[in-house]
């Protein structure tokens, strides 16, 4: 009897092992398109589209772009790590015509609610923090990481270069942001 219930014990935990492996690793590739209207983002998987608004946290007039950098699913939640970048503007001057920049770390669950969310403004016109990465884009991808250094004068005195890093294989973790302060000259 006991050995009976042993091997069942062991066929339900199996099944829940793998069951639990699948919906973890369906996650990971469920992302089909990631789009944007206002301040509004619409992820499209599998035909369904989920839309959550970020009119709280973005500071700009609306979305221009949108993009999906790392998508993975842990321990049943989906983690997304975007690209945001404001439409153009139309405006006379320096600014008038410039773009904010963020990052957007989500945490979705199986039934596609939002359990976490964290922005980092890494690009503005209107906040002075100017993106200092090499290359096209305001951030570097390599082997699973994502890295962007800007800086921002939060007065007239103070530099603050700050790098944003964020690994894909601990998704859980969002990002880290290192600082280093020092006297504008």
């Amino acid at each position: 009897m006991s050995r009976c219930v042993a091997c069942l014990l062991f066929v339900l935990a199996s099944v829940l092992f793998f069951s639990e492996r699948f919906v973890w690793s369906q996650l990971d590739d469920s992302v089909l398109q990631v789009t944007a209207k206002g301040k509004a983002i619409t992820i499209r998987e599998h035909g369904k589209d989920h839309t959550y608004n970020f009119e709280d946290d973005l500071q700009l007039r609306e979305i221009g772009q949108v993009k999906l950098l790392f998508q993975n699913g842990v321990r049943g939640k989906l983690y997304l790590l975007m690209y945001v970048l404001e439409s153009i503007g139309t405006g006379n001057g320096q600014c008038g015509a410039g773009q904010e920049e963020y990052l957007i770390w989500q945490v979705l669950d199986v039934q596609w609610e939002q359990h976490d969310h964290k922005l980092a403004l890494i690009g503005s016109c209107a906040l002075s923090i100017e993106n200092q990465t090499a290359g096209p884009d305001p951030y570097v991808t390599k082997q699973g990481k994502l890295t962007s250094e800007y800086i921002d004068y939060p007065d007239n005195y103070v530099k603050r270069t700050r790098t944003l890093t964020y690994d894909s294989a601990t998704p859980e973790k969002a990002w880290t942001i290192q600082q280093n302060t020092s006297s504008a000259k």
